[in-house]
């Protein structure tokens, strides 16, 4: 009776010990499986760079979304792990570039936009068919003002994939700012073509329509200007001759005294 005693009170004792070592077991297999995940992420980042890039472009698609949002913040931080899977993503530094500007770091930006034009001038040189690298090039060189190299990129953008609405409409932007209007108007009428309830195509075609206006009216006004020039130098050269061509009086003829 007493050695059943003592069993029934030690048999507590040795449940709550081996509970005890059940729990460590599983917390030290827990512990394995977090490094081996680890190991095996860090095995992805390190020795498959294919599937670096994947991940990186998948973190640049969840960074759009965020920036169509408004969410800057957010999308600056998927911008900036796009870029640590793949420093050579050039559509990620554009796109860090982008919302810096939106949260107004101007120099932040502007850095990004200068790398990605060097990663996708190298992009472009190997995919010359690449229509969104031309598109996100001219977007690079729009934000920096280079407004000539942005039209070039855009219009080869336009000429890879005619059918994309906002190549020709950025193009069109981008040739108001350099006062090409009449190109201006065709770009804008080509996007309208593609989406005629694009009311951004709207405003720039009538913008560059009066800009080719006023730019006919100045020729015109230029010219009418040379024409006066002109008729009062003929003026002014017919007076002078005529008043040459007068008869000088004569002297008299009389005898000298």
């Amino acid at each position: 009776m007493t050695a059943l005693f003592r069993l029934s009170r030690a048999l507590p004792l040795f449940v709550l010990l081996a509970s005890l070592v059940i729990v460590f077991a599983g917390c030290r297999r827990g512990a394995k499986s977090n490094a081996n995940a680890n190991s095996g992420a860090s095995t992805i980042n390190s020795t498959d760079p294919e599937q670096a890039k994947r991940n990186a472009q998948s973190l640049v698609e969840q960074g759009k979304e965020l920036y169509k949002n408004d969410q800057d913040d957010q999308a600056v931080e998927k911008f900036k792990q796009a870029i640590i899977q793949d420093p050579e993503n050039a559509e990620a530094h554009v796109r860090l570039g982008m919302s810096y500007g939106a949260l107004g770091n101007k120099d932040e930006a502007e850095a990004e936009y200068r790398k990605s034009i060097d990663l996708f001038k190298k992009r472009v040189q190997s995919e010359q068919k690449d229509g969104d690298a031309f598109f996100l090039l001219g977007e690079a060189h729009s934000f920096l003002h280079q407004d000539e190299d942005a039209t070039r990129a855009y219009r080869q953008a336009t000429k890879l994939k005619p059918e994309d609405e906002e190549s020709w409409y950025r193009l069109g932007m981008a040739e108001i700012r350099l006062a090409q209007y009449p190109e201006a108007t065709s770009a804008f009428q080509k996007a309208l073509e593609l989406d005629p309830n694009d009311s951004r195509a709207s405003d720039g075609l009538e913008t560059a329509q009066e800009g080719a206006q006023r730019i006919k009216e100045g020729k015109k006004h230029a010219e009418d200007m040379l024409k006066k020039q002109q008729e009062n130098a003929n003026a002014n050269l017919n007076a002078n001759s005529n008043s040459k061509a007068k008869a000088t009086p004569r002297r008299s003829s009389g005898k000298p005294f």
